[in-house]
């Protein structure tokens, strides 16, 4: 429309000078078209550049709502993280209570020292002391003997060095803090079958040895000045190994253990320490984790 504008212009231009009669030069009527044509050029480039101008801020104006779809997505996120965050830490506190509970309990499974501190304390010195022969684990209440050192092979027949460290083990258990407590000796072997007919004949197989060594082990302590109502013997053979038996039926030394549980009052026993009642058949207590050390 405005190009229409400018062409009319010239054209009124022409018409007056034609109507002066013919007394303006052609050279002024030709620069007078030269500049409307420079005019009307100058304008199409104006509109080029408005047109640029309005594509960049529509442009601009879409960039701005594409960040603040963004945004808004991120900020979801934010708000889903934030739950996640907290349904993590409302489950860590839950198993954070369960662990707290467990940790207190008393019994072979406590996930702590389970003695009382004074008992605790004596027997790590213990155990320190005589670090050769014994092992002591504070999360299951329970001294481990080296077999190979506490018994000749196939022997259930004690020897000297274990019996005077088992005499220090009975004056702990016979102290005032740890005198309600009851012993459990358990018998353990690998999976080496027994071989030698003088042994077959006193221990028929590994069961029979584990169980003879648990006794043996017992009598010792009873000699030792520990009450025997305060003690039950049992074994396992060779069917709770700590560590894998070598191929072919080759045993392995760290299963071949004598283990002395110091068990609260209330485990497995129907009776209090002391009674006359005999003793019910006591489950078997945990076996020590595999890869434990050696103590039997």
């Amino acid at each position: 429309m405005k190009r229409m504008a400018a062409v009319a212009m010239i054209a009124g231009i022409a018409g007056m000078l034609a109507s002066a009669g013919g007394c303006v030069w052609q050279t002024d009527y030709e620069k007078a078209v030269a500049a409307a044509r420079r005019a009307n050029e100058g304008l199409t480039k104006c509109q080029g550049a408005l047109r640029d101008s309005r594509g960049e801020i529509q442009k601009l104006t879409q960039d701005v709502q594409d960040r603040d779809n963004m945004l808004a997505v991120k900020d979801q996120q934010i708000l889903m993280l934030g739950k996640g965050r907290d349904d993590l830490k409302a489950d860590f506190d839950k198993l954070k209570a369960l662990y707290e509970k467990a940790a207190h309990r008393t019994g072979p499974m406590a996930l702590g020292p389970i003695l009382p501190t004074v008992v605790d304390k004596a027997l790590r010195e213990f155990a320190a002391a005589n670090s050769d022969l014994v092992e002591y684990l504070p999360q299951y209440g329970m001294v481990k003997l080296k077999a190979d050192l506490t018994f000749e092979p196939g022997s259930d027949l004690v020897q000297p060095g274990a019996k005077e460290a088992l005499a220090k083990f009975v004056t702990i258990i016979n102290s005032p803090d740890a005198g309600k407590f009851n012993i459990y000796v358990a018998g353990h072997t690998d999976d080496m079958p027994i071989a030698k007919p003088d042994t077959r004949r006193r221990h028929p197989d590994n069961w029979y040895l584990s169980v003879h060594r648990a006794v043996a082990v017992e009598q010792v302590l009873v000699k030792a000045g520990l009450a025997p109502e305060r003690i039950g013997a049992m074994g396992f053979g060779e069917y709770h190994p700590i560590e894998p038996n070598k191929p072919g039926h080759k045993g392995n030394q760290a299963n071949r253990r004598v283990e002395i549980w110091v068990v609260p009052p209330d485990r497995f026993l129907t009776s209090e320490a002391g009674s006359s009642a005999a003793p019910a058949a006591a489950p078997a207590p945990a076996a020590a984790p595999a890869g434990e050390p050696a103590g039997s």
